[in-house]
């Protein structure tokens, strides 16, 4: 038995041994020429891949580029908006700044109502004032102060001068002739008073004659219908709203008057009569409102002073 199983595997060794010969037989007879080949197609596939790997190195790079890019634009965006969005800031700012002075100034410069009591017998207007409080601070009615100085609503003008005293108003002298004299009681006195005034006001550097021919002119309208009829009423009348003589609106209508004007305003009481019929005059050099010269006929000229009818 142990024979036969010695004998069994030398057999199989003998038939291996053939087996790997014979394989050696075919390796060795197999041409170079396809290894070759086959060595060249594996180099070409390893070529192929190393040229792929390549564009995909390349292409990741550029994305990268690219994406480095897209980061500064963005960057650059942002840093763009911050700089807006400060300017807008600091404008805002600046506004509100500007703003808050502007108030604080308006602040500053509020106009501060004087409501101290008036004991004088003349006021003069100030920012601020109303015909109600002057006469509420004078201890006179709305319509008492308004009758004193012949206003006839509420308007008044910072500089105006307002009379804060009850005077005697001037007798009615519409009815005394142009060659009557007035009488010589106390509304003379009063008549003087004012017309004195009037003309030293309108008529301080004009000649003795250009201030008899003032007063000439107020007493012609203190006897025309379309004025009224006493001298005070004439010097503080307004027509259309508007105050007929400017030493009213600047308070020169109380300014003391000098010799020559309080003897003019007698002559002229007394009948002097120098522009005759005149109801308007005006200086042309000085004069701002020109209705006269183009609704009234011109009658002569003294002095500075052109006289109309």
């Amino acid at each position: 038995m142990k024979l036969q199983w010695n004998k069994l595997s030398i057999s199989v060794l003998i038939m291996t041994l053939v087996l790997i010969v014979f394989a050696s037989v075919q390796i060795a007879n197999t041409p170079s020429t396809v290894i070759q080949g086959t060595a060249m197609e594996v180099e070409e596939d390893l070529h192929d891949d190393e040229e792929i790997a390549g564009e995909i190195q390349e292409d990741q790079e550029e994305y990268l580029f690219e994406e480095d890019e897209l980061q500064e634009d963005t960057n650059a965006m942002i840093t763009e908006e911050n700089k807006a969005s400060s300017v807008t800031t600091d404008v805002a700012s600046e506004n509100i700044h500007e703003a808050n002075n502007s108030v604080n100034n308006q602040q500053k410069t509020a106009v501060t109502v004087d409501r101290s009591p008036i004991t004088g017998e003349r006021y003069t207007v100030k920012a601020g004032d109303t015909l109600f409080l002057v006469a509420e601070r004078a201890k006179l009615s709305l319509t008492e102060l308004k009758n004193i100085n012949n206003i006839h609503n509420d308007t008044i003008y910072v500089g105006q001068v307002l009379q804060t005293k009850s005077t005697p108003q001037a007798r009615n002298v519409a009815a005394v002739t142009p060659s009557q004299p007035v009488s010589r009681g106390g509304q003379r006195e009063d008549d003087i008073y004012w017309l004195s005034r009037i003309i030293h006001a309108e008529a301080q550097g004009e000649p003795y004659q250009g201030k008899v021919a003032v007063g000439n002119v107020v007493l012609n309208r203190v006897r025309s219908s379309k004025f009224p009829n006493t001298i005070y009423g004439v010097i503080f009348d307004r027509q259309e709203g508007f105050i007929q003589f400017s030493p009213v609106i600047d308070g020169t209508i109380y300014n003391t008057p000098n010799r020559d004007s309080i003897q003019a305003a007698t002559e002229a009481l007394n009948g002097v009569r120098p522009v005759g019929d005149a109801l308007y005059f005006l200086n042309p050099r000085k004069a701002t409102n020109f209705w006269i010269v183009g609704n009234r006929k011109y009658m002569l000229t003294i002095g500075d002073h052109d006289f109309y009818y």
